[in-house]
């Protein structure tokens, strides 16, 4: 059927042509159903297999920043009708790097599904009118094979994904895409990497008078160096690194990169010193004592948020929960964790329905900078938390670079939420009794949803801890610490506490290089982590004998957590370590 304005295709009534290309034609139309205007890409027969693809790829993703499916007839998709422009260029850095961190969230979410893009350039990337990323076009989305719940469709029946096929655009393909090598996420982070060089310089990284200029260029050169700041040249040159192993491995590490590229770095003055807070353990008002696992798991879930973000210095769970049930000044409370406010609250859950109330407090006179209540459904507690962080940073007057993410919601299963915060509850409080209920409720979060990162990581701490005080033995617990450790990572390669969990595994097995590795990645993702710090110190600056080192990150670590009797021991050991030093 031939399409022109004015004409059917089922319920759908053709307006415009929007534009057409190898595979096809796109069309402007209207749902008359629903009174909706959508986009229909209308394929060739011969492009049908490819067709089928991309409605795969496409209905596997949900993310405002990827265009979504809607419907689809034999020889059509409906889409998401964008109001907008592709992406141009040149544009200014700010804008660049606010444009490319959406970019990067849509395709860590793709990648995550275990898809690839492999047709990434600056026409598949449209720009809204309100400023917002819409990623277009899965037409050439590879699945990855060893993910057979995503399609039935053997990987032998698809040439588009067999190893040999030049597919995509050559201007933005990978070294290894252009050669018809096998390809993965890292291909798109090439792919990337051309799109963001383009954005900051208004050409191509490389370019040629034909394809096969185009893919020699690819192959043999290095592009031109970029006049933007040295973070985001770093970051690019990294991109477009020939080999796959020598670039970002993965795209949500290369988005917490961007972020920090233009992260506002914070002048501390005697004026104007650091602002500082420590989240005081919630208070549970439910009347029912059971339900404190929830209250605390707020407050700590609340802290870690806080603790990503850039100039913050945050009270760590150990010292600001010391005050747990006691009736304290809140000026004599921040002057023993030396900070200049407080945020403190009440949580009350009954069902399905939560009520919490939180007040920011300025410590010096004791008075109010904001407070709010909450009354909404337990579904809502990711946004209550990433409200009353938003609060904290307005009220602190905290500048955070452009698209900086506050707090993600860990899972979408709210009731796996709730059991992980009731396994943590259990697991803080180090008796074998407690850590084995607190092994139970991980579990069953895990079990309800297997690709909770978290979750994962509280198994691994669990027998992390079994380890410590010595109610497993060692090889044992640590084999499985491992192993959820690195199921952990592999769900969220940003989990700090997981990183620098790996690092004492590493640690235990005079693994010193792997140690080392990530106890920095744990602290380049959280500098303010008082138990990365800590972890840093004890299990490698101390036993590999440097000791300065060692004194400055316990320090780092007491400045973070400053009642933890652990990092107050720590300090004292390294401390006479130098002094015996200087005696000899």
């Amino acid at each position: 059927m031939t399409l022109s304005p004015g004409s059917k295709l089922g319920p759908y009534e053709i307006l415009s042509s929007i534009g057409s290309g190898g595979m096809g034609e796109v069309w402007k139309a209207r749902d008359t159903r629903l009174g909706r205007t959508v986009a229909i890409k209308k394929v060739k027969g011969e492009h049908s297999e490819r067709f089928k693809q991309e409605a795969r790829s496409i209905a596997a993703l949900n993310h405002p920043n990827i265009c979504q499916i809607f419907d689809i007839g034999d020889d059509y998709l409906v889409l998401e009708y964008v109001e907008g422009k592709p992406l141009s260029s040149p544009l200014p850095e700010q804008e660049a790097v606010r444009l490319a961190i959406q970019i990067a969230t849509a395709l860590e979410e793709a990648h995550q599904h275990g898809i690839i893009h492999r047709d990434l350039k600056p026409s598949n990337i449209m720009v809204t009118d309100k400023g917002s990323v819409k990623l277009l076009d899965f037409g050439l989305a590879k699945l990855y094979e060893q993910d057979a719940s995503i399609s039935s469709l053997p990987t032998a029946d698809f040439p588009a994904t067999q190893a040999g096929a030049i597919l995509g655009t050559v201007a933005y393909m990978s070294p290894e895409q252009a050669q018809g090598q096998p390809v993965d996420a890292r291909s798109d982070i090439f792919s990337f990497g051309l799109v963001l060089y383009e954005m900051l310089s208004g050409r191509r990284a490389f370019s040629g008078s034909s394809a096969s200029e185009n893919i020699a260029a690819l192959l043999r050169d290095e592009p031109a160096p970029l006049k933007a700041s040295p973070q985001l040249e770093k970051i690019v040159k990294r991109c477009l690194e020939k080999n796959p192993a020598d670039r970002s491995q993965r795209m949500s590490e290369l988005k917490v990169d961007l972020v920090k590229a233009t992260a506002k770095k914070v002048e501390v003055s005697p004026e104007e010193p650091q602002p500082s807070i420590a989240v005081l353990p919630f208070v549970n008002m439910s009347g029912d004592k059971e339900q404190e696992y929830f209250s605390d798991g707020l407050a700590e879930e609340i802290i870690n948020a806080l603790t990503k973000i850039p100039g913050l210095k945050v009270i760590a769970r150990t010292s600001a929960f010391a005050f747990k049930g006691k009736d304290q000044d809140i000026t004599k409370i921040a002057e023993a964790l030396r900070v200049s406010n407080i945020l403190e609250g009440s949580v009350r859950k009954s069902g399905n329905r939560i009520r919490v109330t939180a007040q920011l407090i300025t410590a010096s006179d004791g008075s109010h900078l904001w407070s709010e209540r909450y009354d909404r459904e337990l579904t809502d507690v990711f946004e209550i938390q990433d409200e009353i962080c938003q609060a904290i940073v307005d009220n602190l007057r905290i500048e955070l670079s452009v698209g900086f993410p506050i707090t993600k919601p860990p899972t979408g299963n709210v009731e796996a939420y709730n059991l992980y915060l009731k396994g943590r509850y259990h697991i803080s409080k180090f008796k074998q009794e407690s850590l084995a209920k607190g092994r139970q409720y991980c579990e069953q979060a895990v079990a309800i949803d297997p690709d909770y990162a978290l979750a994962w990581f509280g198994l691994a701490f669990f027998h992390a801890a079994m380890s410590y005080f010595g109610f497993m033995p060692s090889n044992i617990a640590n084999t499985e610490s491992r192993q959820a450790v690195m199921k952990a990572l592999e769900l969220d390669e940003m989990l700090a506490e997981a990183h620098a969990t790996l690092g004492t595994l590493h640690a235990m097995e005079f693994n010193w290089k792997g140690a080392k590795g990530e106890f920095l990645r744990a602290l380049e993702l959280n500098p303010e982590s008082a138990d990365a710090w800590h972890y840093y110190s004890f299990f490698y600056l101390t036993p590999t004998r440097r000791i300065d080192r060692a004194i400055a990150a316990s320090q780092k670590a007491l400045e973070l957590d400053p009642l933890s009797p652990n990092m107050q021991v720590n300090l004292g050991v390294n401390s006479g370590i130098k002094l015996n030093r200087g005696a000899e």
